[in-house]
């Protein structure tokens, strides 16, 4: 039996970041479907895994500055806005060929500025603090190999085109790729002003400065994919409704959903922090806006992760929730294709466009291998609907939900169990294909590897609230009949997942259940991920709220993968011991939806603890699952991206979450449920919340043991019902 994930699938797949045994964490960042990665002098080191990127592509693989032929040093990299990064830098000694000193160390201010848009442009400017002229040479140097995503994370290449020799003209400095897949790919560096001399590796600009003298030089490098098809031929090209939102939100103008402030300057920073990561990590593409996945290794379109940051964002960002949706429907599953794990009406999993993609190297043009994304696309417009009170966007999407809930009847269950399970038919498959998509994620009790078919826990869950989702628009749609199968369906799966996943002497629900009909006993986060669909009987919801609080699950910081008591467990491997915030995130949201409120601000708690022990008060994809006992700070994944989508929406969903919000906006109506604020927290002040054609603001406060809400404004035909 296979004990760890192949090397194919830590290098294709969503579930591994790389073949790399090491990975230093480089400065990011991203501004639509541009990202760059650098080190924190500014320079992209060649042979790594540095480089500007665009639609899956290395269009720069190197970039140095020298002063004099010697590196600088590094004082500053802050790149905490996302889209543009700066560095401060100053000189070492520079000594002259007969080793005297000819620059003291320290007496030159280097600003580099980049910034990220419609092209990739850096501002440089040279102080010169000493009391004496400064001659020195400045030299640049670049390089594009223009190599796949895929490539870079250490897969074979594949076919290749041709790398032209670089070239000048005047003072811009051209690269280009012809590649096999026809695309032709350029990058043009356009230096401001005439370099003293140049070459194909790139420019020196020689400098006389007096004392408090500045220098100035602005780079701009241009990119462009001449033969893109329907994707944009270089950045920030593309145009529609999608985009006009996306640019609305890259701009930081307000919100069309809701705002937020508390009385905890910390708390309103962290939250701060991840509305500017989601601002990064939106994107476009074929003139659609998502969430991409997050960066380096995934600034793609993910069915999963791009649905359940939607989701998390609904109240916020509800205009991402339809792009979303639509940007899906184009690309649902039409027929059977195995290479893909393609299937009539399946939601994808991943979307490429590189060059590897395009000559179908890889599956993921796209590739299908995701069991919860069809369920997942369902509820989100069940979420979407509720907010908004219309059923618009549900007739726009009519084809796409009948397509999406034919796959989960005909072709979610392979093994006829009564449960929707997954099996890879690709011989470049995901092995695991719920959220834990890693190789080595799903084990029995002994730590030996499930076997496929694979039934989880969540992924019922998510079934089960697409279907009640769903009855409930086609009942308002007039089509009574199939409300009532939907509902039917649902129970059924209620009632089998209730009595074949209860484990009665673990009194906790199994991980999964595999292809000989065996459930496995281990304990890990799932099942209580699926607390939030509402599939748990409320019989048991209590147990398995008590069970992911023992020490062996709730680190302090969050709730861990697997049980540090079970076998497999590994606290830095990905999905066996990690703490993932957005799976803590929708615990937490479980928790308050069976009333379980002190439990559920416990662990809000550890998260955002935890959110401010890291750098930018960022959370990562995922951390170490170490306890708050054996380290002072969360210890750091190596490879996680960071910043990450659902990673960013955690605090974000788990407040909307303790603020108990249950929109029904067809009966003009925002139900509280539940308001609970942690500790921490003494008062939030709620303003513009949109439910329907309405908006209100809201006041919680903490009172004693409990949380008051007070109406202060509301601007349409709406009724506010707290419950506690």
């Amino acid at each position: 039996m296979e004990n760890k994930a192949s090397g194919a699938e830590r290098i294709l797949h969503h579930g591994r970041s790389s073949l790399r045994p090491r990975f230093i964490q480089p400065v990011v960042i991203k501004e639509g479907n541009l990202f760059l990665l650098c080190t924190d002098a500014g320079d992209i080191l060649p042979q790594s895994d540095q480089g500007l990127y665009f639609h899956d592509m290395r269009y720069l693989s190197e970039q140095a500055m020298r002063l004099n032929g010697v590196p600088l040093v590094s004082l500053l990299a802050n790149a905490s806005e996302g889209w543009r990064a700066v560095f401060e830098l100053t000189n070492p000694d520079i000594e002259a060929d007969d080793g005297s000193l000819l620059l003291r160390k320290e007496t030159l201010g280097i600003r580099r500025e980049k910034r990220l848009g419609d092209t990739y442009t850096e501002v440089l400017q040279v102080r010169n603090y000493a009391a004496e002229p400064a001659k020195l040479t400045l030299w640049f140097g670049y390089g594009a190999d223009f190599a796949d995503m895929f490539h870079v994370r250490g897969a074979a290449p594949g076919k290749r085109g041709t790398l032209q020799p670089p070239r000048w003209s005047g003072s811009t400095l051209t690269f280009q790729y012809d590649g096999a897949d026809g695309h032709q790919r350029r990058t043009k560096i356009r230096f401001s002003q005439k370099p003293d001399q140049h070459d194909q590796q790139g420019a020196s600009f020689h400098l006389v400065l007096k004392p408090q003298a500045r220098w100035e030089l602005t780079v701009t490098v241009e990119l462009t994919d001449t033969r893109g098809g329907a994707l944009e031929s270089r950045p920030g090209a593309a145009q529609g409704a999608g985009v006009e939102t996306l640019r609305r939100v890259h701009q930081g103008e307000e919100s069309t959903g809701m705002r937020v402030d508390t009385d905890n300057a910390l708390f309103n920073a962290v939250l701060r922090r991840s509305f500017l990561d989601l601002r990064m990590l939106a994107m476009q593409q074929k003139q659609q806006a998502f969430f991409a996945a997050g960066v380096p290794w995934y600034v793609a379109l993910f069915g999963r992760d791009s649905l359940v940051t939607a989701i998390q964002m609904a109240p916020f960002e509800p205009e991402m929730a339809g792009h979303t949706l639509r940007v899906l429907a184009a690309h649902q599953g039409t027929k059977v294709d195995d290479w893909r794990d393609e299937q009539p009406g399946k939601v994808l999993h991943e979307l490429r466009v590189g060059e590897m993609a395009n000559l179908d190297e890889i599956p993921q043009t796209p590739y299908y291998g995701s069991v919860d994304s069809t369920p997942l696309f369902l509820v989100l417009l069940g979420i979407a609907s509720t907010w908004s009170g219309s059923l618009d966007l549900f007739h726009e999407l009519k084809d796409a939900v009948h397509g999406a809930l034919t796959w989960i009847e005909e072709y979610g269950d392979s093994d006829g169990d009564g449960f929707i399970d997954y099996k890879t038919r690709s011989s470049k498959g995901l092995r695991n294909q719920g959220w834990k998509d890693s190789g080595n994620a799903i084990v029995l009790e002994d730590g030996q590897l499930a076997e496929p078919p694979i039934a989880l826990p969540e992924v019922q869950g998510a079934v089960y609230l697409a279907w009640t989702s769903l009855a409930d628009l086609f009942e308002r749609d007039g089509d009574d009949g199939t409300a009532r199968r939907l509902r039917e369906r649902a129970q059924r799966l209620y009632e089998a997942f209730n009595r074949d996943f209860w484990l009665p002497d673990e009194r906790y629900y199994a991980l999964c259940r595999q292809a000989d009909g065996r459930m496995s006993r281990s304990i890990a986060s799932n099942p209580a991920h699926a607390l939030w669909t509402g599939i748990i009987a409320p019989e048991h919801a209590g147990d398995v709220v008590q069970r992911v609080l023992k020490p062996d699950m709730f680190s302090g910081w969050g709730i861990r993968t697997l049980s540090a008591n079970h076998p497999a467990y590994n606290p830095i491997d990905y999905q066996v011991g990690s703490v993932w915030p957005h799976d803590t995130a929708f615990i937490v949201a479980g928790m308050q939806r069976y009333g379980y409120l002190q439990e559920a601000a416990r662990v809000f708690s550890g998260v955002l603890e935890a959110a401010t022990r890291f750098e930018h008060f960022r959370l990562p994809e995922t951390f170490a699952g170490y306890d708050t006992d054996y380290s002072s700070v969360p210890v750091k994944y190596p490879v996680a991206c960071n910043p990450q989508a659902w990673a960013a929406g955690a605090l974000p969903f788990m407040l909307q979450t303790m603020l108990g919000l249950r929109p029904d906006a067809f009966n003009r109506r925002l139900r509280i449920d539940h308001p609970f604020l942690p500790e921490r927290l003494g008062w939030v002040h709620v303003r513009d919340l949109c439910v329907g054609a309405a908006a209100v603001d809201l006041r919680y406060e903490r009172a004693g043991a409990g949380t008051v809400v007070a109406v202060e404004r509301t601007r349409g035909d709406l009724e506010v019902v707290v419950t506690r």
